[in-house]
């Protein structure tokens, strides 16, 4: 069952991309800010790469670990004894969670957002920019993700539909699409949407830090972080540094160079103001 999950979730994750590509270009929301050739070329060639050099660097251990932690049943879910479509649905909840708090961390601290600034410094939304992210922030949430499964003890196919679920979310929400109304509200009392994430991209300081939650919005209503209520069309995306497109090495460069070290926090809205 694993195996066939895990080519299910190549799958359904390629085909999901495709299906908000073939959307955006039909029912484009807003505008775009650049080139669409251009931000495809960046961010298709760095959501590729950091495939290929996960699954070379990380691949086979991750697979390896996961299997250990079932075969001697390390964990909370284990030792609980809840199995099957309980221990699928403990999973997508804790570990939606445990990614809630470890995307915060990324905002407050300094070293975390160096890398996580690639995400953010796209000028544009859209379904490209979920796999717009720095290979140093790739590793470091694989291995804090293993030592959450470790913890909670997830069985792997848990493990493979959290996946599955927590990608085509991931998608959905970059997407440039708005959901028509009243489907979007409805919805947005259970997932995380487009209108609710585009937020999370706007530079001003207080909508970029707010609306954290991947899969489940109720995180950010819980914990007093969602935000809503911003004209959507209006939203000014990516970071005020950066003000035009960013070239493949630049991006590369991001959380090591000069720029990095002026700004490592998200900018206040009194900067905004200044630069503005």
């Amino acid at each position: 069952m694993v195996p066939l999950l895990t080519i299910e979730r190549g799958f359904i994750g390629v085909g999901g991309l495709l299906l908000l590509l073939l959307l955006e270009l039909v029912w484009p929301f807003r505008r775009p800010v650049e080139s669409r050739r251009r931000r495809y070329a960046i961010n298709f060639f760095i959501a590729g790469s950091n495939a290929l050099l996960l699954s070379a660097l990380l691949g086979g251990m991750i697979v390896a670990l996961y299997h250990v932690y079932e075969l001697h049943r390390i964990g909370l879910l284990h030792w609980l004894g809840i199995r099957d479509w309980w221990n699928v649905l403990a999973t997508v909840i804790v570990l939606d969670g445990a990614t809630y708090w470890w995307h915060r961390a990324y905002h407050g601290l300094p070293l975390m957002w160096r890398m996580h600034r690639v995400h953010h410094s796209d000028r544009d939304l859209d379904v490209t920019t979920a796999g717009r992210f720095h290979l140093t922030e790739m590793v470091l949430s694989a291995i804090f993700r293993l030592w959450v499964i470790a913890f909670l003890g997830a069985q792997v196919a848990s493990i493979v539909i959290f996946e599955i679920v927590f990608g085509l979310l991931n998608q959905l929400e970059h997407a440039n699409l708005r959901i028509p109304e009243p489907l979007e509200t409805w919805l947005r009392w259970i997932i995380v949407t487009p209108d609710m994430h585009r937020i999370h991209h706007s530079q001003a300081s207080e909508e970029t830090n707010a609306n954290y939650a991947t899969i489940f919005s109720f995180w950010d209503r819980l914990f007093g972080t969602y935000r809503f209520g911003v004209e959507q069309r209006h939203l000014v995306i990516g970071l005020p540094e950066y003000p035009r497109s960013v070239t493949f090495t630049r991006v590369l460069a991001m959380p090591f160079g000069l720029p990095c070290a002026v700004m490592q926090h998200p900018p206040t809205q009194a900067a905004l103001q200044r630069d503005g």
